[in-house]
């Protein structure tokens, strides 16, 4: 009779596992599906597409999203689905970087869907739209240092920007959420390329600049390094700096030399550069 007993438990443990894996299948599949993404991605540039960005500079300046977006992305171990970056400007640097994803193949997006925003402007900013979401960070959200150690940047476009890989190979990035520490891994190309706007005078001296993404579990950005060719008075130069796209603890070293750091992130204002808004 026991061993009945017992054999009967196990099928039933079986059957629901394979019933749950199918299930999880169907859903992946689903999830997955081209022209699913597809409805929900374009979903998602419908929400956005209605905030702009205004640039509070003397004579402020609007700007737009790009409406393509910069990196395609998935964190499945997360439940993050559908990830995407995008940014608003589509001339010089952008102004702000958002990410975008949904939980658990949700499709039904009502609002907003973003995760978190930062600033990459030199300026303070303020989005208008019909979200009626406050954002305004009222500091810089990118604050340059020029980049020691770095050869001069090159005469032609296409040798900068090979020099902009090479230098953006010599940056590692790490963080550390609740004591677990993780290596953040570079994506081998930039999610973004730019030149000066011709009309931005906050860009001046710009010969190229470039945004790197370093991820998280596959593909997740975690950490923007933006790097920038600059002309001089004097002499040509690169300069660095680096957002967060997360709350934890982050570190960004440049030939095993500290070059950045954030701690782990614990507030909610709206003028923060970097700014949390959960999808809902």
């Amino acid at each position: 009779m026991f061993w009945r007993l017992t054999l009967l438990v196990l099928c039933l443990v079986a059957s629901a596992s394979v019933s749950a894996d199918d299930e999880n299948k169907e859903a992946s599949d689903d999830g997955m599906n081209d022209e699913t993404r597809k409805v929900v991605v374009a979903r998602m540039k419908e929400i956005l597409d209605q905030t702009t960005l205004v640039r509070l500079r003397p004579t402020p300046v609007t700007v737009e999203l790009v409406p393509e977006p910069v990196l395609n992305w998935d964190d499945l171990p997360r439940g993050h689905y559908y990830g995407r970056l995008w940014v608003w400007g589509d001339t010089g640097r952008p102004a702000a970087i958002v990410e975008t994803y949904t939980i658990n193949f949700a499709k039904d997006i009502g609002s907003w869907p973003g995760n978190v925003v930062h600033s990459l402007a030199p300026e303070p900013l303020r989005a208008e739209g019909t979200l009626g979401w406050n954002w305004a960070p009222a500091e810089p959200g990118f604050t340059p240092k020029r980049l020691e150690d770095a050869p001069p940047p090159a005469a032609t476009k296409n040798l900068r920007r090979s020099q902009m890989r090479a230098l953006a190979r010599r940056f590692t990035a790490n963080q550390t959420w609740m004591g677990d520490r993780s290596e953040l891994r570079l994506l081998p190309t930039s999610i973004r390329m730019y030149e000066s706007a011709d009309d931005d005078s906050t860009d001046d001296g710009l010969l190229d600049g470039g945004l790197f993404a370093f991820v998280h579990g596959g593909t997740n950005p975690e950490v923007i390094l933006i790097l920038e060719a600059m002309q001089g008075t004097t002499e040509d130069y690169w300069q660095y700096g680096c957002i967060r796209l997360g709350h934890a603890q982050m570190q960004a070293k440049f030939d095993d030399r500290e070059a950045w750091s954030v701690e782990t992130y614990d507030s909610l204002s709206p003028n923060s550069p970097y700014y949390w808004i959960l999808p809902r």
